[in-house]
């Protein structure tokens, strides 16, 4: 004979795994990348080309050039996508704000005591490979090597380059493989372990996969591959992020001009829910040679080391441990995110609960039973005689349904 007790617990496991999928597949397949081929997106009107990618698109998605151009995704079509202006963005507003160009200048917390301000704390750069397979044809011979890619020997020129700055760098060499729309579900876990270093920013580093002119540039008369940022749309501090990658990129705009390519904004999170400074960086492309990828690399530490502690990084302490510059969204969004997992936690039990109380009638009867009974025992008080009489009359009613 069947339980049905077991069929109904069976049931609402399936339906909670089904809103749980719902609520973070999206994000998930978002993130893919193509297995073959690329994306060139051309302006709407002009067919003037604006760039090529790799990563998936979809409508909506944004890019702001090297010029500061924004642009958004209206129309894709095959292996072709149109984009239209939006508008010519004032990069370095993200640096102004009040007494302060970077984020070792101010105090993101105004309660913070001056002793606490100005508490000596080591400057911390965490780093990490989402897709560790990736490589560079010239150099390593493949565009990938499982487990163990190019991508990290350009991780390591980023670290090194940050340490010769005063800077503590942690660089995770954990695999993340297979490369598929997965791997930043992998990665999130290793992004939680690094934050817990107390870093100021975490970098996930990866490279392109279009032709090699799209990142091959000249800066300052060195030749080398550029840099491109990504942010997710799909973020609930995607505010923080945006202004973060904003940052980098004026900083690189007045530093080293054309080595930050632009910014791509695509549907996904890239795990960057998880802190304001969690970057992505795509360090030129397959077809380039890796030793450009690491000039890239280098000259980007500089940028990374300014924008994060100001000019005079390599004078000046790093600040205590939530001091830095507060970044319109900051804190909001890890709200917000909360109340997403708070809100698909509560729906998920309560699709649990009307099925295995056998109904919508059944389960208002026992929330009734409880907020009147236990919850007043819970509380210590104590049932009259006739409330102890009901109580045996529900108990009977309970046994013989």
């Amino acid at each position: 004979m069947k339980n049905p007790d077991r069929g109904k617990k069976l049931v609402s496991a399936a339906i909670v795994f089904a809103l749980i999928l719902w609520f973070f597949c999206p994000t998930a397949f978002a993130e893919e990348e193509r297995e073959k081929g690329y994306y060139v997106v051309y302006e709407e009107g002009t067919n003037k080309k604006i760039f090529s990618t790799a990563r998936v698109l979809h409508v909506g998605d944004q890019y702001l050039n090297e010029e500061n151009k924004l642009y958004e995704i209206v129309k894709i079509s095959g292996d072709k996508a149109y984009a239209k202006f939006k508008e010519k963005v004032d990069i370095e507003a993200a640096l102004n704000y009040p007494g302060s160009d970077s984020m070792a200048d101010i105090s993101g917390d105004n309660s913070i005591s001056l002793e606490a301000a100005s508490a000596k704390k080591e400057k911390v750069v965490a780093i990490y490979h989402t897709h560790s397979d990736e490589s560079y044809i010239p150099t390593d011979g493949k565009a990938s090597i499982p487990h163990n890619g190019g991508i990290y020997k350009v991780g390591a020129a980023l670290k090194a380059a940050l340490e010769e700055k005063g800077i503590k760098v942690i660089q995770s060499r954990q695999s993340h493989d297979p490369h598929d729309s997965m791997a930043y579900q992998r990665s999130r876990r290793t992004a939680a372990e690094l934050l817990k270093s107390g870093a100021d920013a975490l970098i996930d580093i990866h490279r392109d996969a279009v032709p090699a002119e799209e990142y091959l540039g000249n800066v300052n008369g060195q030749s080398l591959a550029k840099i491109q940022l990504v942010v997710g749309r799909q973020n609930p501090q995607m505010e923080a992020t945006d202004n973060f990658a904003k940052q980098l990129k004026a900083t690189a705009d007045k530093k080293y001009p054309g080595l930050v390519k632009g910014i791509f904004y695509g549907k996904g999170a890239y795990n960057q829910d998880l802190s304001p400074r969690n970057i992505l960086i795509e360090a030129g492309t397959y077809t380039n040679s890796r030793f450009k990828a690491q000039d890239g690399a280098n000259m980007m530490a500089d940028v990374i080391a300014t924008t994060l502690y100001g000019e005079d990084y390599a004078k000046e302490a790093a600040p205590s441990k939530g001091t830095t510059t507060k970044i319109p969204g900051e804190g909001g969004g890890a709200s917000r995110a909360l109340l997403w997992i708070l809100g698909i936690s509560a729906l998920g039990f309560g699709a649990y609960m009307l099925i295995s109380t056998g109904g919508i009638n059944e389960l208002t009867a026992k929330v009734k039973r409880f907020s009147s009974r236990e919850f007043a025992n819970f509380l210590g008080a104590k049932m009259s005689k006739s409330d102890e009489d009901k109580k045996e009359s529900d108990d009977r009613e309970e046994k013989d349904h």
